[in-house]
């Protein structure tokens, strides 16, 4: 298979089905789009809005339009040119009973066919944590009850609209004392085996189609709901118990996805789960309807390297295969995972040393010290709260670990160490296994050794025999003990940094959200366009067949918002006194004794409603309506992700209710002084973060790397974080010709005409160069050389120049999209000197430049605001 020319990611539930998606086709195939990239398609929880709360691996979601329906949007694509990527996700599933296999585990607890699937610590009953109180204290309430559930043929709890399986071998105490119509009853449980569900299930149903039996179990059932010692004794007779949603954070006996648990972690490590959870999706890609997948959370799974190999061969070596991994900065992808790539976010990263302004004041010389500090406390504050269960079951194995050369501890201080350990990591994990430790692995290890020992000297020795323990392979008598401790350790540290870095300090710091973003390092500082280059540079080198990605599913904002909030960076002294202003002005609009939003929540606001705003100025009442509901919804969640006056888990309700009612009242078309003046400032901001945009659409169609496009950004992306940016859209007719001289009323035709051309012209003739030629930097000389950036594909055969503006912020012309030919003045694009000037053609505009080793730079941007240049 070749490899994918531009991916569209297509996000499919909230009214996107298949049926819908073949009528995108001809609008897909205009784009220059090789692939639809698919959200999971499998069959996901009723009502799921994301899909990666799968229940049925081995079906298509009826809901999508099941088999029948992919294989019709399958076989259209391929009608107009295009494959299919798709996002399978291994590492977790729902923890749903409309999941089979957990409806097993719970209903037959180890014995389960199932049991091994999972990755539950069945040292312990299996912890079912989605009470709303104790089990006692919803039990008093009279909201859980004996049922019969009469869709799966089986005796349960009954809480809300939940049914909770019995054991067959508890059915015998349900049923004493009971009408000897029920013996019938009885008899089929004492015959029940785990690996014959289906025949206790028919003979439960047989049982009960009887009108005597069924009525004498309900009376049953209702006469044994007021006993409550007797429903106390049964649940404690179960393999399982259930308890409520906050005791989740203390004690599970599962691996959950992040902290969700509602998402329970799978055991792909074991062959039979690999073939259990992939045999459908592998079986799309061997009847040709699928031409690469996607693996979600590569990190999560408890080897990713052997698991990306039996991946590899059984997709085939033609497969298209990329992982979303978070490299932190300077980590690469390890060279020996057989994949194509990442999903592209460190290109994301990569992008803000272009668009934001290095000597700015934003950054000054405690910025690094400060931030480490700061990350730290969050990782500290999550491993101790939003993670203590999986500490504490870290530390229980830790224990059963020392040999005769390490020193005896207790559960407490290992604890500590571990979560030391943890928030010392640079990165998302390490990648030790049975097979060893790389010198990478060791070298990180170290360091965090040092750094953990240097905070709490005290737990010193438990520091160094964990670190001892990742380590070793052969250091512990049970081997098996050690490998479990080595990957649980390794799954957490992973997701202590998604949660605290992405999901609790940037919601916290509000000085520079285009920073706050999936994939970027908490601790970045700009170092312009040199070390974009250089990034650059090491992508063609390293991972030319990665995504580049500018817009996901995951982002925290649209890729037009962030555009315009880098050009914060361009004038902080501004936005600072503007920010100021606005805090006096909407003084009154605090609530009286809620203090609340607090001075650094108001400046987060402040510039996510700069993210959102609206090119026209705002004059319908219904879309200013429309604003304040989504930045009150967007506000409840940063506040929540930020856990400092209000979480998820303990939600302080009056708090979120005084910050969205000053953002309401902040927001109301009574208070024109706000919005005159937010509008009047946030123009220019505006207006430059558009030619950012088509900066950044125009370098990720041609640097290295294969352009990856949202749904729906090909237009403007002035999205929040999910659910904000799974809104239903239509797509628009591209232009045949990009406008000239566009003004900002231009952009959305601009950027969507400007992607048809650069992907088409990838699909033809550019399609070699792109894919795998070098790239090589351009100088700009002369005083505006700053405000733009330039580089060359090159190949034996071809090249290909790209030439943006950048901090343009001060060089606004009117409306113009394009920026002022004085602004150019005796700035130059140097050409290579090894290599001989060829006339070139400029894609957007069609004018011609001659060839020449000095190139006027308003030749270049003088009518439109980039320019991709090849030879004529």
């Amino acid at each position: 298979m070749p490899l994918p020319n531009a991916t569209y990611r297509l996000q499919f539930r909230n009214g996107m089905d298949f049926e819908k998606a073949v009528a995108l086709i001809p609008h897909l195939a205009g784009l220059g789009i090789s692939h639809l990239y698919a959200s999971p398609i499998f069959s996901a929880v009723r009502g799921s809005t994301h899909g990666y709360d799968i229940v049925d691996f081995d079906e298509i979601d009826p809901v999508l339009g099941g088999l029948d329906g992919f294989r019709r949007l399958a076989s259209e694509l391929k009608a107009h040119g295009l494959g299919v990527i798709l996002d399978i996700v291994p590492n977790h599933m729902a923890a749903h009973f409309e999941n089979r296999w957990w409806h097993s585990v719970v209903e037959w607890g180890r014995s389960s066919g199932f049991a091994g699937h999972f990755d539950i610590d069945w040292r312990q009953p299996l912890t079912l944590p989605f009470l709303g109180g104790s089990f006692e204290e919803e039990l008093a309430a009279g909201k859980i009850r004996p049922a019969f559930d009469r869709d799966r043929n089986c005796l349960a709890f009954s809480y809300h609209d939940a049914l909770y399986p019995l054991n067959p071998g508890s059915y015998p105490v349900v049923l004493e004392n009971c009408s000897p119509a029920l013996d019938r009853l009885i008899a089929v449980a004492n015959r029940a085996e785990p690996s014959d569900a289906a025949a206790f299930r028919a003979g439960i149903a047989s049982a009960v189609e009887m009108p005597s039996v069924a009525a004498a179990l309900d009376e049953h059932l209702q006469r044994v709901t007021a006993d409550r010692p007797f429903l106390e004794r049964l649940h404690q007779m179960q393999s399982w118990r259930l308890t409520s949603w906050i005791t989740a954070r203390d004690n599970l006996s599962y691996r959950r996805f992040f902290e969700i648990a509602g998402l329970v972690g799978l055991r792909v490590e074991d062959p039979a789960v690999f073939e259990a959870t992939h045999r459908c999706a592998l079986g799309l890609v061997e009847a040709g309807m699928v031409d690469g997948l996607r693996v979600d959370h590569i990190d999560g799974l408890a080897d990713p390297e052997d698991y990306l190999h039996r991946l590899r061969e059984r997709a085939g070596e033609h497969t298209y295969l990329i992982v979303e991994k978070i490299l932190e900065a300077s980590e690469l992808l390890p060279e020996n995972w057989p994949v194509d790539g990442t999903t592209g976010y460190e290109f994301i990263s990569t992008l803000a040393e272009l668009l934001t302004d290095e000597p700015s004041k934003l950054w000054n010389d405690g910025h690094r010290s400060a931030t480490k500090m700061a990350v730290t406390a969050c990782k500290l504050q999550v491993l101790r709260h939003n993670f203590n269960t999986e500490v504490k079951r870290l530390a229980g194995l830790a224990a059963c670990l020392p040999d005769d050369d390490a020193p005896s501890t207790d559960d407490k201080r290992m604890a500590e160490a571990i979560r030391l350990l943890i928030a010392a990591m640079p990165v998302y994990r390490t990648y030790l296994s049975g097979r060893g430790a790389s010198e990478r692995d060791r070298q990180i290890l170290g360091e965090i050794a040092s750094q953990a020992r240097a905070a709490a000297p005290e737990v010193g020795a438990e520091i160094a025999t964990i670190v001892a323990r990742l380590k070793s392979i052969d250091g512990c008598a049970d081997r098996q003990l050690a490998a479990q401790f080595r990957t649980r350790f390794q799954q957490l540290s992973g997701a202590v940094m998604a949660k605290a870095v992405e999901d609790t300090f940037f919601y916290r710091r509000g000085d520079y959200l285009a920073a706050n973003e999936v994939g970027a390092a908490a601790d970045w500082t700009p170092r312009g366009v040199d070390r974009f280059h250089e990034r650059m540079r090491e992508r063609a080198s390293k991972s030319p067949s990665g995504l580049s990605a500018t817009s996901t599913h995951d982002t925290k904002r649209g890729e037009d918002a962030r555009a315009r909030l880098h050009v914060i960076s361009e004038a902080p002294e501004l936005w600072a006194a503007a920010v100021a202003r606005w805090r006096d002005m909407n003084r009154a609009r605090h609530q009286q004794g809620a203090d609340a939003p607090e001075a650094s929540v108001e400046q987060f606001l402040y510039q996510s409603l700069l993210g959102t705003w609206p090119l026209e100025p705002l004059s319908d009442p219904k879309d200013l309506a429309f604003l304040q509901e989504r930045m009150s919804n967007f506000a409840v969640k940063a506040l929540r992700e930020a856990k400092l006056r209000t979480s998820w888990d303990s939600p302080d309700e009056q708090y979120e209710a005084a910050v969205t009612a000053f953002l309401r009242d902040m927001l109301d078309w009574r208070h024109r002084e706000f919005l005159d003046d937010f509008e009047k400032t946030a123009k220019p901001f505006v207006h430059a973060g558009l030619i950012n945009s088509l900066s950044q659409t125009l370098v990720k169609l041609t640097a290295p790397g294969i352009p990856d496009i949202y749904q729906d950004s090909e237009r403007l992306d002035l999205s929040l974080v999910d659910p904000d940016n799974r809104r239903a859209f239509s797509p628009r007719p591209s232009l045949s010709e990009l406008p000239q001289r566009p003004t900002i009323r231009d952009f959305e035709d601009c950027k969507q005409a400007l992607i048809g051309l650069c992907l088409n012209y990838r699909r033809g003739r550019g399609a070699e160069l792109l894919a795998k030629g070098g790239y090589l930097p351009l100088d700009v000389q002369g005083p505006a050389g700053r405000h733009a950036a330039a580089f060359m594909r090159c190949a034996q055969d071809g090249l290909s120049v790209t030439v943006v503006p950048r901090l343009v912020f001060r060089h606004l012309d009117g409306d113009s999209l394009f920026l002022p030919a004085g602004l150019w003045q005796d700035t130059h694009l140097l050409w290579p000197e090894d290599r001989a000037p060829t006339r070139l053609r400029n894609l957007a505009t069609g004018e011609t430049v001659e060839p020449r080793h000095s190139i006027p730079m308003r030749e270049l941007l003088g009518s439109f605001p980039v320019a991709f240049l090849f030879p004529e």
